[in-house]
């Protein structure tokens, strides 16, 4: 939240501590996403592929991932975007901070596959009607921009704006309470209010960073990265997407990060633990894909692809018993198929 007192970039760039630019041109090919006059509006963040240092050469504990890398969020990317993967990935600013993004009519189309399944629709249904008039109020909207003394003095002034803003309080409760940071939030291409005192800056950004900020706010709940998962990555871009945004799969021939893969059994079993863990965190909350946000902006096709990725922990049970029964057939000379008479 700092960044957001102490930075003017509407764009924030997301690298784990243990992965390096491998490309100077790696910011140019987000941007090209990003500032996109079709796509860019609506575009979460571009997800670039993990790739890793120290891989010998046969690859004996699959660091590459080269199915789920090089296939599956290929294919994601033809739908409603790839998953985020936790490191490699740049970010709209709004999109983290909880905002719907601006989509057109043809957006807000139900999902060809339910079309093409159920036939036409001679009426628009309620939600479709719902998510239109949200649209179009963001669009008149435009992000406001707020000077000091108005976010102190709360929107009272703004009746007109009542409608597509929310009372002082729910904006305390959502961002935390901090003017500073609440004005810069309704600023689509980043920054704070021009009016902003320089010297207080440092003090705000002490206080946002601070324990306890968050308690009580939104954070980490709906906006911003969301808790209740150690992987949080695959939580955090399906709030995103659920809310309508798209995101932008980049594979430049020339990787443009790099980073550390463990080069021990141990350390990869516990990767692979960690993020099955994570996955079955996910599959028994509130924001499972089986349910939430039914009937929302969230795609079917990726939403199936959303299921597929916290329910693969759960197919290794049927998997270990087809591994293991022919072995014991084999064994006790007996087997679970009758034999003929």
């Amino acid at each position: 939240m700092h960044c957001a007192v102490l930075t003017n970039g509407a764009y924030l760039l997301n690298v784990d501590c243990d992965h390096y630019f491998n490309s100077s041109k790696a910011l140019r090919e987000a941007m090209c996403f990003m500032m996109d006059p079709a796509l860019g509006r609506k575009t979460c963040y571009v997800q670039f592929p993990q790739r890793f240092d120290g891989i010998d050469l046969h690859d004996r504990y699959a660091n590459r991932n080269i199915v789920f890398f090089d296939i599956n969020m290929k294919g994601l990317d033809g739908i409603q975007g790839p998953m985020y993967v936790g490191t490699g990935c740049c970010f709209n600013r709004q999109a983290l901070y909880g905002y719907d993004p601006v989509l057109t009519e043809a957006d807000l189309e139900p999902n060809i596959v339910v079309k093409s399944c159920c036939g036409g629709r001679k009426k628009k249904s309620k939600s479709y009607m719902d998510n239109k008039n949200r649209m179009m109020k963001r669009t008149e909207s435009s992000a406001p921009i707020f000077n000091m003394d108005d976010i102190e003095e709360g929107i009272e002034g703004y009746e007109d704006e009542r409608s597509m803003l929310m009372s002082q309080k729910r904006l305390e409760k959502r961002f935390g309470q901090s003017p500073i940071f609440t004005a810069s939030t309704f600023m689509t291409q980043g920054g704070i209010p021009p009016s902003t005192n320089p010297a207080s800056l440092l003090k705000e950004a002490i206080h946002v960073i601070s324990c306890g900020y968050e308690d009580k706010t939104e954070w980490g709940k709906e906006i911003g990265w969301i808790y209740g998962s150690v992987t949080e990555d695959i939580l955090t871009g399906f709030k995103m997407h659920a809310r309508g945004w798209i995101s932008i799969y980049c594979m430049p021939p020339r990787p443009c990060f790099k980073g550390s893969a463990p080069i021990n059994l141990s350390d990869r079993l516990n990767q692979v633990l960690r993020w099955a863990l994570g996955s079955v965190e996910i599959l028994f909350s509130r924001h499972c894909p089986i349910w939430y946000n039914y009937g929302g902006r969230l795609k079917l096709l990726e939403r199936v692809a959303y299921i597929n990725t916290i329910v693969y922990p759960i197919t290794s049970l049927p998997l270990i018993a087809y591994c293991v029964l022919p072995a014991i057939c084999l064994l006790t000379n007996k087997f679970i198929i009758p034999a003929d008479q």
